[in-house]
């Protein structure tokens, strides 16, 4: 064999290796984000479906108790969505409406969770 013909084998086997290498790659990045989905959706539920139910229509007793909005109508910016899961709810008196979540979930849970809630959004 010719040393051309040896690159050109060289250089296809290299073309080839790189295509697999971003195939995997691509189904890698699938399976993260189904992955990153998933936990963000047991994250709502654990933290959220009490009061918003699973589907995020608050359809709840604790909903219609405490007047809870169905997240499927919100208009809350990006921003907005943060600064509420941060910090909680108040109502007028100062009674916690939406207890504060700052302390318990870290930023990359809390992005997550702005994720669903846009999700609900009809």
């Amino acid at each position: 064999m010719c040393k051309s013909e040896k690159n050109k084998r060289q250089d296809f086997v290299w073309s080839l290796g790189g295509v697999l290498a971003v195939a995997l790659l691509g189904v890698a990045t699938v399976r993260a984000e189904q992955t990153n989905q998933a936990s963000a959706r047991e994250l709502f539920v654990k933290n959220c479906a009490v009061c918003h139910s699973q589907d995020g229509t608050a359809r709840t007793p604790f909903a219609k108790k405490l007047g809870v909005k169905d997240l499927s109508q919100s208009k809350l910016t990006e921003a907005q969505i943060v600064q509420q899961i941060l910090d909680g709810r108040q109502e007028g008196q100062g009674a916690s409406k939406m207890p504060a979540f700052k302390d318990k979930l870290s930023r990359e849970e809390i992005a997550s969770l702005v994720t669903t809630v846009k999700e609900f959004r009809k």
